[in-house]
């Protein structure tokens, strides 16, 4: 789709100018630069010639169609501008312009026949095709440098709504010497989007790490089949999203949605697809530096090793924070070591070889290095040496290249004392990296291991098998009543306490006495969604004190919502308490359904211990869902105490995450709270639920 737009033949450049210092005079200057290889037409009614080519007075002026259109000219002048690429049958346009009518350019994204890049859009910049589509005074400047695409490594790709933004980081990933293969810049996305961008990244093959800078998706749930076809070619996406603010957080009527806040989708579809996200530029070049340069694999146990002792702990405590273990070094490994390395070093973990082991200009420390990449205890060894001294990665070109090749334990290097540029290129063209930062450094680590853990993984499907357990009605009441909520929780083999609707006090004592004292009294309304608040519940009534309690939960009611329609009163079996969970369904304006499992009882307000899921859920993705609550060891037997039944709880949540996707278009919200979950081998029961349906427009 995006073939004509990143390799077009001729380029079309609307409102060129001769002033280099404009805009619309750098776009053809950099174009030209850039090595473009195709025809360029400058179009500007005022001038026979700008830049030495000749000029154009519209772009029916033209000898032949271009296939790509940049325009730079005042925003009320694009619409003719578009409709002229239109009647001419152009495939693409780049519109820089920022102030255009938004009605002009979605009648032009209907329509179809023209792709729009734009509007207020920096353009982009593809090393393959030499296609420098930008103003960016940064892809001119690198234009006196080598071409940083050839350099060792897996090509990455910048994707970005934002202009600026997504160019400071190819800035900045050049100037660490990363091979960066092109970046592409959406701005406010009338038509194209930064996903159209990432889908023909993925599906044209040469990338192999793609970093995304985004506000929100355009069209989020076009994510899952473009992000796991990312993850079946092992090409790691890492994005910076914004808007992470409580203060997009929705009003719900059930603790599930009030624990969604307005990041919380994209945060589920990112854990469940691999998607690795970051929060600041250091954080997102070392993912790039790490997916480009290190091999995709376990990065769980690292060796530090260091010159500086207190570098070494540095680097120590830094791993722990990510968590990245530093492990004891194994016995013969030490012993190696120690024959390498003076007395008074460390063959401990961090290993302190001391200034000394590159006195002979480095070759002690990579016989250390050789050693360290042979034990089996270690994922990968960080380096902490001084490489001020220019030369000194150039003199270890021969030692260093058997450890640095493809397919070798991820080995990564630091420098406390600042680097000479001439050590960076040098470790880069090898296909080593220099991390700026010791932190940067435990992050590269924790991404990889993340994105193998990932990749090990087997995925849940995709979908169902498209046959509904139960057809819902669309309208009636937004809090569902008794009698629907038990349907559904039958249809989904939910387990729930046996319970009676009464009518009166002597249906209420009836049902109470046949299933057994204790029992739970509920008020039964669809206008009363939370019957505790209101005095509407009473636990573990007994046998002399149903009257009362039914009597008084039926005045509570009345009192607290004097219209609201009366069903009756549930009488239910009062279960023995088990740990307590809460688990739920909430719809989010741009993803659907999403799953929630949380520590219920005191916990799910105080401690917010929640997680999120796509709806897509088997037994084994349940599992992971459940080891993901930072509760989870308590539940699953912490200190001696039985385990809970993580089977069941497993299952419940897989039948949670099917009703969620079956019942789309009309559950709005559902919320089981608590879920008891007893010891392993007897069960979970959902004591109470509470499902909403969608408002009808």
């Amino acid at each position: 789709m995006l073939a004509n737009l990143l390799n077009p033949h001729s380029v079309a450049i609307v409102g060129a100018s001769d002033d280099v210092g404009k805009l619309r005079g750098k776009l053809l200057h950099v174009l030209r630069r850039g090595g473009f290889q195709g025809t360029i037409y400058p179009v500007n009614p005022g001038r026979l010639e700008i830049q030495a080519l000749p000029a154009y007075r519209d772009l029916k002026s033209l000898p032949v169609v271009p296939e790509l259109v940049m325009i730079a000219v005042p925003g009320a002048h694009v619409a003719a501008v578009l409709r002229d690429a239109e009647e001419l049958g152009v495939a693409s346009a780049v519109v820089f312009s920022a102030d255009v009518d938004p009605l002009v350019l979605a009648s032009v994204a209907e329509a179809g026949k023209l792709r729009v890049v734009g509007p207020n859009t920096e353009g982009f910049y593809d090393t393959g095709t030499k296609l420098a589509a930008t103003f960016a005074g940064v892809v001119e400047e690198q234009f006196l440098n080598e071409d940083v695409s050839v350099w060792p490594g897996r090509k990455i790709a910048i994707v970005s709504q934002s202009g600026g933004l997504g160019f400071a980081l190819y800035g900045r990933a050049i100037a660490e010497h990363l091979p960066v293969s092109g970046v592409y810049t959406t701005g406010n996305e009338a038509d194209l989007e930064c996903l159209d961008f990432v889908e023909h990244l993925v599906d044209e093959g040469e990338v192999g790490v793609i970093l995304m800078f985004i506000e929100g998706l355009k069209n989020p749930r076009r994510l899952p089949a473009i992000a796991g076809r990312a993850a079946a070619k092992r090409i790691p996406i890492v994005v910076m999203k914004v808007g992470r603010s409580e203060a997009g957080q929705r009003a719900a009527l059930s603790h599930t949605a009030h624990l969604a806040g307005a990041d919380t989708a994209y945060d589920a579809y990112f854990e469940r697809f691999g998607i690795i996200r970051v929060f600041d530029q250091e954080e997102m070049l070392s993912a790039a530096a790490a997916f480009s340069r290190l091999t995709l694999g376990p990065g769980k146990r690292a060796a530090v090793v260091t010159t500086s002792g207190g570098a070494g702990a540095w680097a120590a405590d830094l791993c722990g924070s990510y968590g990245v273990d530093v492990p004891e070094t194994d016995s013969p490994t030490a012993a190696n070591i120690a024959q390498l390395i003076p007395g008074f070093g460390a063959t401990g973990n961090p290993i302190d070889v001391t200034a000394q082991a590159v006195e002979d200009g480095g070759a002690t420390l990579v016989k250390v290095l050789e050693q360290l990449c042979a034990s089996s205890a270690f994922d990968a060894v960080i380096v902490n040496m001084g490489l001020s001294k220019i030369g000194r990665i150039a003199a270890l070109r021969g030692l260093l290249q058997p450890l640095l090749s493809d397919g070798g334990k991820p080995v990564l290097f630091h420098s406390h004392i600042r680097p000479e540029d001439e050590n960076i290129r040098a470790l880069a063209a090898l296909g080593g990296h220099v991390f700026p930062t010791l932190r940067g450094c435990a992050f590269a680590l924790h991404v990889i291991d993340r994105y193998h853990r990932f990749l090990q993984a087997e995925q849940p499907p995709a979908a169902g098998d498209g046959v509904k357990a139960i057809e819902i009605e669309s309208s009636g009441s937004v809090v569902l009543t008794e009698s629907e909520t038990r349907r559904i929780m039958e249809a989904y083999a939910i387990p729930v306490p046996p319970s009676v609707l009464a009518q009166n006090l002597d249906e209420a004592m009836s049902a109470a006495r046949e299933m057994g004292f204790p029992v739970v009294v509920k008020i039964q309304s669809p206008d009363i969604a939370h019957k505790t608040e209101i005095g509407g519940v009473a636990l573990g009534v007994g046998e002399a004190e149903l009257p009362a309690a039914y009597e008084r939960i039926i005045v509570n009611a009345v009192k607290a919502v004097p219209d609201a329609l009366i069903e009756g009163i549930l009488i239910q079996k009062m279960m023995p308490p088990g740990h307590e969970i809460v688990l739920g369904v909430v719809n989010d304006a741009d993803f659907g359904p999403l799953v929630m499992l949380g520590a219920g009882g005191i916990y799910v307000e105080v401690l917010k211990d929640v997680v999120f899921s796509p709806p897509q859920i088997d037994e084994a993705e349940a599992r992971r869902l459940i080891r993901r609550l930072k509760t989870a060891p308590i539940l699953l037997g912490a200190r001696g105490r039985k385990p809970a039944d993580e089977t069941a709880l497993a299952r419940l949540i897989v039948a949670v995450g099917r009703l969620a996707i079956e019942q789309e278009g009309v559950i709005d919200q559902l919320d089981l709270n608590p879920v008891f979950v007893y010891p392993q081998g007897e069960g979970v029961v959902a004591v109470d639920a509470l499902v909403t349906r969608k408002e009808q427009a």
